[in-house]
């Protein structure tokens, strides 16, 4: 009598279910689809009618015509504001499913059968963050008016009293 493991590992065998015929099936549906593309490209150059016009030319900046040269220096504190709102804003997302987890574990925690453990991993991950916008902060590079010399500028709306 066969053990019904050797007729496993012989009906697998027969049929052909193995690894190296999954990876064929993939790299085939992959190299199919790369195939499709490049043939809809190919066919799309060929039908579309080509007139070379200098708008078509032009840098598109949303309906507007260009002015002047691409190679313009922005205000580097545009950056700044850009920067600490995408890493800001990647905080928040990532926030938003630990505060669940942490609703759960905390009402767990009170019953008696839970841990604080996901209080302390999003420290963990928000130390970093809140020790470089401190550290942001302090070099006044959160300033959007700055002195030349790089210190923080000085409130210029302030004015010295007048003597009478």
């Amino acid at each position: 009598m066969v053990h019904p493991a050797m007729l496993a590992v012989t009906d697998t065998i027969v049929r052909g279910d193995t690894n190296v015929e999954l990876v064929f099936g993939i790299l085939l549906f992959t190299l199919a689809g790369i195939v499709f593309i490049i043939a809809a490209l190919f066919a799309g150059k060929l039908v579309r009618p080509q007139l070379d016009h200098p708008e078509k030319q032009a840098a598109y900046e949303c309906g507007e015509p260009a002015i002047g040269d691409s190679w313009v220096q922005f205000d580097l504190r545009f950056y700044i504001v850009a920067l600490f709102f995408i890493i800001f804003d990647v905080e928040i997302a990532l926030l938003w499913p630990w505060a669940v987890i942490y609703r759960e574990s905390v009402a767990a925690h009170h019953a008696g059968h839970g841990t604080l453990l996901p209080l302390f991993a999003m420290l963990f991950f928000l130390l970093p963050i809140i020790v470089g916008f401190a550290y942001e902060w302090r070099c006044g590079y959160l300033d959007w008016v700055r002195a030349a010399t790089g210190q923080p500028a000085r409130d210029e709306l302030q004015t010295e009293p007048v003597a009478t």
